[in-house]
């Protein structure tokens, strides 16, 4: 193990290592299972379960107990499919066209989010005479996707385009459930309760990770949890995190000396103040790490190595970006494991700096990493 790496961080040689702890995941989903009551907790396992790999993340949540879980795409539909054949799977982006026959034969619901695709779900359903289920999915002020406040008025003057198929859940999204005291999730409520009211009965879901904490009202019949579960805060604060799950470190490749007026990096944008000590790590825009982590461009971001902070300097490369370690009483030697988030920093704290947020740099991430799963 390289010098100064904690246990989790393996033998990293010359890449990162992005260990991943599978009993904080199920941690966070049982807590948020409590949170939700007696709605029923859904996960969602969309872009490769946040990045940290469909194939080890969904089996440990059914294991944990979850029953429904939520993709995005088709093919996000059929992988999960693959893996757990006896699970609920919606796919939000719908029902793409002449796909209906797919959908039924792998046990997908589509989360129809048109006339169009309502009518196609009900004409594969009424051929086949099998009242396959599927959600249907209202826009109530997102403008994302799903069906708007016209849509509704026709469907309340067609009922019978519910005929032949099972509509087995009614959702929404809410735009801005990561800042509580937002008068738009209010809005979105009522909005809901309205579209509730037109439509024939069914469960009913609204809250994500941040909705859940807005109280009993948004809980309805299901949430679909995303964020929390996976370590990052419902509010884009760091202190609102559940159980740290993603820990990313990467190896110390070289220390230098800087003297006073040496730059360091592309553009020359970071210029020693005084006589320096920096060191090279092994992590870049390569890696998912953006450029704006770099001190110039998104302010002062933040590595650390033994509990002890390092400041980036300069621009991050595709393979590599520099720390400040003139504060360092003894240089780390090579190879010391260099904390990018995890154990001392929030992932939130971390996306942050780099003017970001935790579901854009954990999908980032990339596949160079050396990924290690823990319980």
């Amino acid at each position: 193990m390289a010098a100064g790496a904690p246990d989790d961080g393996g033998d990293m040689l010359d890449c990162g290592v992005l260990s991943i702890h599978l009993n904080a995941l199920c941690d966070n989903y049982q807590h948020m299972k409590t949170l939700s009551k007696t709605a029923e907790t859904a996960c969602v396992v969309k872009a490769d379960a946040y990045g940290l790999c469909l194939a080890e993340v969904a089996p440990a949540l059914q294991q944990a107990g979850c029953n429904s879980f939520f993709v995005a795409q088709t093919q996000e539909a059929l992988d999960l499919r693959a893996l757990l054949p006896d699970v609920t799977i919606y796919v939000l982006n719908g029902l793409p066209d002449g796909a209906a026959a797919l959908f039924a034969e792998h046990q997908l619901r589509p989360c129809l989010i048109s006339q169009h695709q309502m009518r196609q779900w009900q004409g594969f359903c009424q051929q086949q005479e099998i009242p396959n289920p599927a959600a249907l999915f209202v826009d109530t002020g997102f403008n994302r996707l799903g069906l708007g406040a016209t849509d509704l008025a026709d469907l309340a003057a067609t009922p019978e385009i519910f005929d032949g198929w099972t509509l087995s859940l009614i959702a929404s999204h809410l735009a801005c459930a990561d800042d509580a005291d937002n008068p738009m999730n209010r809005a979105q409520l009522e909005r809901f309760k309205d579209a509730l009211a037109q439509l024939p009965e069914a469960p009913a879901s609204l809250a994500n990770s941040g909705g859940v904490f807005l109280g009993d009202a948004y809980l309805f019949d299901m949430t679909r949890v995303g964020i929390a579960l996976y370590g990052g805060a419902h509010s884009g604060q760091a202190d609102d995190a559940l159980q740290t799950v993603v820990r990313l470190y990467a190896p110390l490749l070289q220390t230098r000396a800087l003297s006073l007026g040496e730059t360091v990096g592309y553009g020359a944008t970071f210029t020693a103040p005084h006589e320096m000590q920096i060191g090279l790590v092994a992590v870049g825009y390569g890696d998912g790490l953006s450029r704006n982590y770099g001190d110039t461009i998104g302010g002062r971001s933040y590595v650390y190595i033994d509990a002890q902070p390092a400041p980036i300097v300069g621009r991050i490369s595709m393979d590599s970006l520099a720390i400040d370690l003139t504060d360092f009483a003894t240089l780390p030697p090579i190879g010391s494991a260099v904390e990018v988030f995890g154990q001392h920093q929030q992932i939130d704290t971390m996306a942050a700096s780099g003017k970001t947020i935790s579901y854009e740099l954990l999908t980032s991430l990339g596949t160079r990493y050396k990924r290690k799963w823990t319980t």
